[in-house]
């Protein structure tokens, strides 16, 4: 059965915690293994186009259109919100060790371009996903 779940959220909100503990293939453009977003891309529109695909796909995607655009782009099965209070991730961020400036520049553009209006739900959880009650607890593409 394919499965590409879209994980969408704003830096530091542990989608990228999240989707290794998925046991499934993640495609993080932050891995070292994308050299270039075009790259990245290219793999994202083969991954939409297998159907057996069985995978996780990082994006921040804060508006209802750029979470769209990726789950179109990836073929994504479902897609969820991946959230935390402001200042965990504000502390995650900083613990991180990388452009803790860039970074929660980011976050703040995010934070302010973010809306709900096609009704993202916050992710569940693997047992829910991979559970019966898929369906129920998430927005289907």
């Amino acid at each position: 059965m394919r499965m590409v779940i879209l994980l969408t959220g704003p830096p530091g909100a542990g989608k990228t915690t999240l989707a290794r503990k998925s046991g499934l293939r993640v495609y993080d453009r932050d891995d070292p293994e994308w050299l270039s977003e075009r790259q990245f891309t290219t793999a994202l529109r083969k991954l939409a186009g297998d159907q057996a695909a069985c995978a996780v796909v990082i994006r921040s995607a804060a508006t209802c259109s750029a979470r769209r655009r990726a789950a179109e782009l990836v073929g994504a099965t479902h897609t969820f919100l991946v959230m935390a209070p402001r200042d965990e991730l504000v502390r995650r961020i900083r613990e991180r060790g990388r452009d803790p400036k860039r970074d929660e520049a980011g976050l703040k553009s995010w934070l302010w371009s973010f809306d709900s209006a096609d009704g993202v739900r916050e992710f569940p959880g693997w047992p829910a996903v991979f559970g019966e009650g898929i369906g129920t607890t998430s927005r289907r593409w």
